[in-house]
């Protein structure tokens, strides 16, 4: 049985780019389990077989439906959406003459960040009046009916300021519709990213929002996606990402910016003296050994029977990782935590080691973004916010450092796990020293 399910996981990825780890292959199983109930197949072999033969059916869109995450919110990660208000949109503005903005929104779901996209290209005082229109696509096809319709439950507009949800939102029942006038300017389409070259049309997009969706494929897949997405980029467009999700490891042209509380990624104008590109992590960790050597207990496990080799947990892998750090092999350890980013994109202890490794490797670009990814997904970790400040400052961006350096004196309390884990252990300041250099930084009494 669970060859039948590997290999139907292997199909899904093929098909979709969506990898399905090992801790959800019984969710899988689940979802196949209640498709063979209802849809007259002959067992699992029977369905392998007939996703197989049938690559463009409907159950195929059914069962892309089932295991694409769809859970959103309206406003979601506000930073970015703050600067593209405060920057992004307001240099487009100064760029096309023409009054036009394209904008693509990939990996749609049920509408909600298009929906945003929309009510924040409408509010704009320099981009409102123009003509400008939001693509919206994603492979689930039921998503996008649901998206076509506008309505979102109570959950999904609880952050819309309430004078925006007032003036874009009519209530109908338990639901709240989204203004007509904003609907029509959104085009929803079904759209496989892994389907390249991309048929979006002969018009570049000024914007591009991929956000949370990088993260589901595999590397050499990440890398055809965004080549894919720099082709249909305007020069001088640009692409965000999700918080946590990082070009750094992909080799692209487009030029990270951070933007204070948010990255964004831009393609160079013509005019723009691109030269060489600045390193990259992938520069920094391609040709490097695995971490651990073959004294290293935990970099390796074996079987009770002293047989064949079998795969260390996550976990020893990260404790190999740290002792790596702690003895100073920066370089090996990025490699490791390159490869555990990828198996655990939603690990801020992760993150936060690799900012580490990149700070000391002298990435302090690098080393901000992971601080900053790491932060996303677990704010209470105020010694990362510190060590982010130190960064921002090591890159003369003293005003940002400072404006972190005030937030690590207003939470820094009792330690995280990280700092439990790390902290002690890398020669790095405890939280009563973050808390003193962070007042002098400040020069405050």
């Amino acid at each position: 049985m669970n060859e039948l399910i590997r290999e139907i996981a292997h199909l899904i990825e093929k098909q979709s780019g969506f990898v399905i780890g090992d801790q959800s292959l019984g969710a899988l199983e689940s979802i196949v389990g209640q498709r063979l109930r209802h849809g007259g197949f002959s067992g699992f072999e029977g369905y392998a077989d007939y996703l197989r033969r049938h690559p463009v059916s409907e159950e195929w869109r059914h069962l892309l439906s089932k295991i694409t995450i769809k859970e959103s919110y309206l406003f979601r990660a506000k930073d970015q959406f703050d600067a593209l208000t405060a920057a992004i949109l307001e240099e487009t503005a100064d760029r096309r003459q023409d009054r036009r903005l394209r904008v693509w929104c990939a990996g749609c779901a049920r509408g909600e960040e298009a929906a945003t996209l929309a009510i924040v290209l409408a509010d704009h005082p320099d981009v409102g009046s123009w003509n400008w229109s939001v693509l919206a696509t994603d492979v689930d096809v039921a998503a996008l009916g649901e998206a076509r319709r506008g309505l979102f439950n109570r959950r999904a507009v609880d952050r819309v300021p309430r004078a925006i949800l007032g003036r874009y939102f009519s209530p109908r029942g338990d639901r709240f519709e989204l203004d007509p006038r904003l609907r029509e300017r959104v085009e929803y389409r079904q759209l496989n990213l892994v389907e390249l070259p991309l048929d979006l049309g002969d018009d570049l997009f000024d914007l591009i929002f991929l956000r949370n969706v990088l993260i589901y494929f595999r590397p050499e897949l990440q890398r055809r996606v965004v080549e894919g997405v720099e082709q249909v980029l305007a020069p001088g467009g640009t692409l965000f990402l999700g918080p946590s999700e990082s070009l750094l490891h992909l080799g692209t042209t487009l030029r990270a910016r951070d933007l204070g509380k948010c990255f964004c990624y831009q393609r160079p104008t013509p005019s723009e003296d691109v030269g060489l590109p600045a390193p990259s992590r992938r520069d920094i960790i391609s040709d490097a050994e695995p971490v651990g050597d073959a004294s290293d207990s935990t970099s390796t496990a074996h079987e009770s029977d002293g047989g064949a080799p079998r795969a260390a947990s996550f976990e020893a892998r990260l404790e190999s990782t740290i002792r790596a750090l702690e003895r100073g092999a920066n370089h090996d350890a990025a490699v490791s935590l390159a490869d555990l980013r990828r198996e655990n994109p939603e690990s801020a202890t992760v993150h936060a080691l690799e900012g580490l490794a990149f700070e000391r490797l002298g990435d302090r670009e690098g080393s901000v973004h992971a601080y900053r990814a790491a932060l996303y997904l677990a704010p209470e970790m105020d010694e990362v916010r510190f060590l982010l400040a130190r960064s921002l400052d090591g890159l003369g961006r003293t005003k940002a450092a400072a404006r972190e350096y005030r937030t690590v004196l207003s939470g820094l309390g009792p330690t995280s796990s990280f700092s439990t884990a790390v902290l002690g252990r890398m020669g790095l300041p405890d939280v009563e020293q973050m808390r003193q250099i962070s007042l002098e930084y400040l020069d405050m009494p």
